[in-house]
């Protein structure tokens, strides 16, 4: 009996392997079908997209050529690098124009602060000469007695300093109420 089931068992291993066999067969036969029917349709699409790929650069290299070839393009081309060198020109002037802008403000300031140092001076004169005078009012003229008396005074005309404005003649208007 321990030779029948050695028998039994041996058939039965070799019939296993026999079916592992067959059956890796079948299935490596079918898995090798698909790989090959999509090694094909992967030739047929590469073909088909180096065909579309060399219909591509030849119309590229037609309009390149049509391009180049243009008169327009050229004529465009020189009026590009004309507008870059205005460009480069205008922002030159622009800068020049700037840098003017900026020294004449400031010879405007320097201008505005040398007036105003002037006026100044000017003030101080006008103060140190109006504080030593002594204001005397000197009837010019009475007008007859009515609701108001205007009593008009002249100042006596000063002396003039070299350099200096005239200061202006004042005529000062006193009212008073009816005496």
């Amino acid at each position: 009996m321990l030779v029948e089931g050695a028998m039994i068992l041996t058939w039965l291993g070799a019939g296993a392997a026999v079916g592992s066999l067959t059956t890796y067969r079948l299935v490596n036969g079918a898995m090798s079908q698909e790989r090959e029917e999509k090694l094909r349709n992967s030739i047929v699409e590469n073909e088909a997209l180096s065909r579309t790929n060399s219909i591509y650069r030849e119309r590229i290299e037609q309009l390149e050529n049509a391009l180049f070839s243009n008169d327009k393009y050229l004529e465009m081309a020189r009026e590009i690098e004309r507008l870059s060198a205005d460009n480069f020109k205008l922002r030159g002037r622009l800068r020049d124009l700037a840098c003017l802008v900026e020294a004449e403000k400031k010879k405007t300031a320097w201008e505005r602060v040398e007036r105003l140092e002037k006026s100044i001076l000017d003030m101080r004169r006008r103060l140190d000469h109006e504080h030593y005078r002594q204001e005397v009012v000197y009837p010019a003229e009475f007008m007859p007695a009515r609701t108001e008396i205007a009593v008009t005074a002249m100042e006596p005309t000063p002396v003039e300093q070299p350099g200096s404005e005239k200061p202006k003649k004042w005529a000062s208007i006193l009212r008073a109420r009816k005496i």
